[in-house]
């Protein structure tokens, strides 16, 4: 009895062998496969939960990624080509050199894997695409290039950065918000990347060695380890749906910048994703959520319902997260300005927390009456937060991010705002006059009008003035019209000329530059391409009339525009090519001088050097060994101090070039940027 046992369990792990061993080779993809886009054809896993192809998207585009197959929503959990969807006709093929690659319809390559010693790919159960060599060894997968999401049995560590959708499922190109495991000290961050601020959710695992974020296999918990001392560093998730395996189970990072933990139930006909753990829990508390000079309200703590602030309007109505522009754009410091051109409005229960970079002034130990009356009294405030709690103004400077009404956080608050009068020019006793008066001024003009009609005629037929007449009416050599000469480039012609934007020679605030070689006139020209980011919408009128102006600026220490592309979505300027490398290059390195090699000089950045001097209240240390400069300090010191605050690694607390105008010329003060501390500790 008991051999007969041990034969039956012995033939039944054999077939379960053989089992497993076939549903391998029937998930195994060799090498010359390929998928074209809108074949409906993938490569799926041995149990069917996903696929690897061409994701459909609502745009009749396509982006190479993984889904969940089995479910109506198809969820997409990785991508390749986020940024740069595939048309219908495009192909992915594994080659028999073993590279994996996206062709797209007119003959460009993004090369997904670049491995040559590939045999042989999969699509595993666990949602994970894997290339292996000879031995069966895993060469590349794409669990190591996590775009929004990971999957149960993913590891994120120290230096991965998991990255928004632009807009849902909508668009799935990188959005704003990032969480990132951080390379120095193994901090979890979560934050609006594009706006430079600090984060607005952490794990605070800063500081105590390396340190890994797991969704753990068996248990589907969630948590942060101490790789070296294999102990808990911060735990995420408290409870989960059981059983295990009747769920599918993701951790995404949405458009609206929280982090969350999904299960979907399997069966039953369960038609959406349940959250399991989050780590926002007042989604208002999101930096950015609504944009500059938007409003955030969240009637039941779930929904982000975004307005605009008094005296603005939305850029995109259709989507109001985008921010809003001002109904009427004001100088409040001009010499013409009073108190009568603007108005305070008053939004209770709210707050503005800017973070200390974006406080102008805190006044302590105030009211809210003294606390409006700061903002009306100073024209560079344009708004304040007065904090009944504490009894503290917090005043605040341009532009305004993060309003927002969340209980209980703002239960104390109230933010007084600054708005332009519209029409203010005319007081109510201007806007009509008496019949009297008006019959007077018409009569009044008329007469005048008369007299230096009269007047004209005679002297017109005077014999000097035919004789100076006559020289005059001479024509003028005629002049050549002003030509912009700028070619506009499709989307398609600059990517080929950068070969697929690969050569990153920078990225700014406002877009990453890429090198490449364009044919101008027959001849091949090395440009620098700038692909503009969408930190703020323009629309197709604004971006066109920016580029004509631009266009005609030559000097010759600027580049020249050469063309622009303005398709679609995409925004791209042409330049020519610096040779001698970037401004920051010059700027954001120094060499110190010998003789000050034995001082005690932690810097070696220009301008950290600067702000360190700027702080410790030494500017002349700049500028010691030149008598000329310090002979002109005051001048230098308001240059120097325009300077700080035209490079802030803060993109939003950069002045307009109009208000740099007024600080050089010396029409308004020039405060001491408030970066200074942020940046230096």
């Amino acid at each position: 009895m008991a051999v007969t046992r041990i034969l039956l369990w012995s033939f039944s792990f054999i077939l379960a062998l053989l089992c497993s061993s076939a549903q391998i080779q029937n998930s195994t993809t060799k090498l010359g496969s390929s998928i074209t886009a809108g074949s409906d054809s993938s490569w799926k896993s041995p149990s069917g939960d996903f696929a690897f192809g061409f994701y459909h998207l609502v745009t009749n585009q396509y982006l190479v990624g993984i889904w969940f197959d089995k479910i109506s929503e198809k969820t997409l959990v990785w991508s390749a080509n986020r940024d740069d969807p595939a048309g219908k006709g495009s192909t992915i093929k594994l080659l028999l050199n073993g590279q994996l690659v996206l062709t797209h319809t007119n003959g460009t390559q993004l090369f997904i894997c670049n491995h040559t010693s590939t045999k042989s790919a999969s699509m595993q159960n666990d949602g994970n695409f894997v290339l292996r060599n000879s031995s069966s060894g895993i060469i590349w997968q794409s669990f190591d290039f996590p775009t929004d999401t990971i999957l149960l049995g993913q590891t994120l560590v120290m230096g991965q950065k998991l990255h928004s959708n632009a807009n849902g499922t909508v668009d799935y190109s990188t959005g704003q918000y990032q969480l990132e495991i951080q390379q120095l000290d193994g901090n979890i961050l979560l934050s609006a990347f594009r706006f430079s601020g600090p984060a607005y959710w952490f794990s605070d695992t800063a500081g105590n060695g390396n340190v890994s974020l797991v969704f753990n296999k068996t248990t589907a918990f969630m948590y942060a380890i101490y790789v070296e001392k294999n102990s808990m560093a911060y735990n995420m998730t408290s409870e989960v749906p059981t059983p295990i395996e009747d769920y599918y189970h993701k951790a995404t990072i949405n458009d609206k910048g929280n982090f969350q933990q999904l299960a979907f139930l399997k069966r039953n006909g369960a038609s959406k994703w349940n959250v399991v753990w989050e780590a926002i829990i007042k989604p208002c508390t999101v930096d950015n959520i609504c944009g500059v000079y938007g409003f955030c309200t969240t009637p039941d703590d779930k929904i982000v319902n975004c307005t605009c602030l008094p005296g603005y309007s939305p850029l995109d109505p259709n989507t109001p997260s985008k921010g809003c522009y001002p109904n009427v754009v004001m100088d409040f410091c001009a010499p013409n300005s009073s108190a009568l051109n603007f108005t305070i409005q008053t939004l209770n229960t709210a707050d503005n927390p800017n973070h200390d970079f974006a406080d102008l002034a805190r006044i302590q130990s105030t009211d809210a009456d003294k606390c409006k009356k700061e903002v009306m009294d100073d024209c560079f405030c344009v708004a304040a937060v007065f904090n009944s709690g504490n009894n503290v103004c917090y005043k605040k400077r341009m532009p305004l991010v993060n309003s927002r009404r969340s209980s209980p956080a703002t239960n104390n608050m109230v933010v007084f705002i600054k708005v332009p009068v519209e029409n203010h020019d005319l007081g109510p006793k201007d806007k009509k006059e008496s019949p009297s008066s008006a019959v007077l001024l018409a009569s009044f003009l008329s007469c005048s009008t008369f007299a230096v009609l009269f007047a004209a005629i005679a002297i017109y037929h005077h014999p000097l003035a035919q004789r100076y007449i006559r020289v005059q009416l001479q024509p003028p050599p005629k002049r050549k019209p002003v030509e912009l000469n700028l070619k506009a480039y499709s989307f398609q012609d600059l990517r080929e000329a950068t070969n697929g934007f690969k050569n990153m020679l920078g990225q700014g605030a406002f877009g990453t530059v890429y090198s490449g070689v364009l044919t101008l006139e027959d001849e091949e020209v090395e440009v620098a391409v700038k692909k503009l980011e969408k930190v703020i919408e323009r629309g197709e009128k604004e971006f066109l009339t920016e580029v004509q102006v631009i266009g005609l600026t030559h000097h010759r220490n600027l580049v020249r525009l050469l063309g622009y592309c303005n398709e679609q979505s995409h925004r791209l300027l042409v330049y020519e090519l610096m040779k001698n490398g970037t401004l920051s290059n010059f700027l954001k390195h120094m060499e110190l001088h010998p003789a000050d090699e034995s001082m005690d000089v932690e810097y070696t950045i220009l301008t950290d050097w600067v702000l360190s001097c700027v702080r410790a209240a030494n500017l002349e240390a700049t500028v010691s060994h030149d008598s000329e400069l310090l002979s002109d300090y005051k001048r230098f010191e308001r240059m120097a101090l325009v300077g700080v605050w035209c490079t802030c690694s803060n993109p939003t607390l950069r002045p307009s070039m109009k208000k740099v105008v007024q600080m050089l010329e010396g029409t308004v003060e020039v405060d001491v940027p408030p970066l200074i501390d942020a940046q230096m500790f």
